[in-house]
């Protein structure tokens, strides 16, 4: 016999962590898709009697499934695209603090992006959302991704927030300014950096 309390619970756990790394995924609806397959495979998880940490690991699956499905098909239809807390964190690590980039975008006027992971972003765009942090969020930042220094827990959690702010900025400014350059007819000629390397 399931237990529809336990389970709903860890369901709305998971699906309010997935809802942080999916922008736009309402966490309501990743929980209702988890408890959705649960009622669908009700007999094997009858039959299983999964411990917690299992049926967290299963939902996060299941959750991560239908959000990465619900992002692409939003990317896809608006052709708007939302960055993760997760690629953000690529970005910084493999890319931002790179010297040559900033050699190649002296000024604001230069259209260079950085990719990392298969992410792109202008650079000066990312610079812009790194610098209107609060100097602590800013300096963590740059603790951890420009001189790899190990973090403390309240830095760690302090790092976090601080991503996703980078991230929230990123998809609230830099899409409009996108669609507003497409309904101008303007074309953007500016000039890609792949820094999709290992960090040292």
């Amino acid at each position: 016999m399931i237990d529809w309390t336990k389970y709903t619970k860890i369901a709305e756990g998971v699906a309010r962590k997935l809802a942080d790394e999916y922008p736009g995924i309402d966490a309501e609806d990743i929980r209702q898709q988890i408890l959705l397959h649960v009622w669908e495979k009700r007999s094997t998880y009858e039959a299983a009697a999964y411990p917690d940490g299992q049926l967290r690991n299963n939902f996060r699956k299941i959750g991560v499934s239908y959000a990465g499905r619900e992002r692409y098909a939003y990317i896809y239809h608006s052709a708007e695209y939302v960055y993760t807390s997760s690629e953000i964190r690529q970005l910084f690590e493999r890319a931002f603090f790179q010297p040559e980039l900033w050699e190649k975008a002296p000024t604001r006027d230069d259209g260079v992006s950085v990719a990392a992971g298969g992410i792109v972003v202008a650079l000066w765009d990312l610079d812009r959302a790194y610098s209107a942090l609060a100097p602590l969020d800013a300096a963590v930042i740059a603790k951890r991704y420009e001189r790899g220094d190990a973090l403390s827990p309240a830095e760690t959690m302090r790092l976090s927030r601080a991503i996703d702010k980078i991230a929230r900025s990123l998809n609230n400014g830099v899409v409009k300014r996108q669609n507003e350059a497409k309904a101008h007819g303007a074309n953007n000629r500016g000039q890609t950096v792949n820094a999709d390397f290992a960090p040292a």
